[in-house]
């Protein structure tokens, strides 16, 4: 998993809800991350990290924000690995062209891992609703999540679409959705992943 504090709630949740999935310490920034969980029983570990500049967090080694592109490209990727990313609001107070272009070197980069090992399972979670403060809005993440989407629409990646899901909620609006949200979330990609 690489990408914003959004993603990091996914991670969050399958740490709480999965008993045999311990989170190792690993003596860094929580924010920014790396974190890792580990399951012994089942041969699972868990990786998030930030998605690498520009990040709004506390005080984080550089040495620990890698951007996703390069992240990819050092994966050799197959059948039981799992790559999950997202960016967004991070980017809202920069110009757009700044955003397609890291879109674009990611995309770079998935292509390549799906040349080396096209049964690898990549899932894009979309942008979600909610951020209405001095650095960002419904509106620009909108223009955002659009890029996202035109970039990967004839990639063979999954698009996870929670720009609905957190639009559509009866609960309060927030960047950071509730625990019902992040259930839903994780429901759908377990379909992606687990579809059997």
């Amino acid at each position: 998993m690489m990408g914003d504090s959004t993603l990091r709630q996914w991670f969050e949740f399958f740490v709480k809800e999965v008993p045999t999935l311990k989170q190792m310490n690993l003596h860094v920034q929580y924010q920014s991350g790396p974190l890792l969980a580990v399951d012994v029983e089942n041969n699972i570990d868990l990786h998030w990290r930030a998605h690498g500049v520009p990040l709004r967090t506390l005080k984080t080694a550089v040495a620990d924000l890698h951007y996703i592109s390069n992240e990819i490209d050092d994966l050799a990727g197959g059948p039981h690995m799992v790559i999950m990313f997202n960016l967004g609001p991070h980017f809202t107070t920069y110009p757009l062209d700044f955003f397609t272009q890291r879109v674009w070197r990611i995309r770079k980069a998935v292509l390549a891992l799906l040349q080396r090992a096209p049964d690898t399972t990549v899932v894009i979670k979309t942008v979600n609703t909610g951020y209405k403060d001095i650095f960002g809005s419904d509106w620009y993440s909108l223009q955002l999540d659009r890029i996202l989407r035109w970039a990967f629409q004839d990639v063979g990646v999954y698009i996870l679409d929670v720009w609905q899901m957190t639009a559509c909620h009866y609960s309060k609006e927030n960047i950071h959705p509730g625990p019902v949200i992040i259930k839903n979330e994780i429901d759908i990609l377990l379909s992606f992943v687990c579809p059997e």
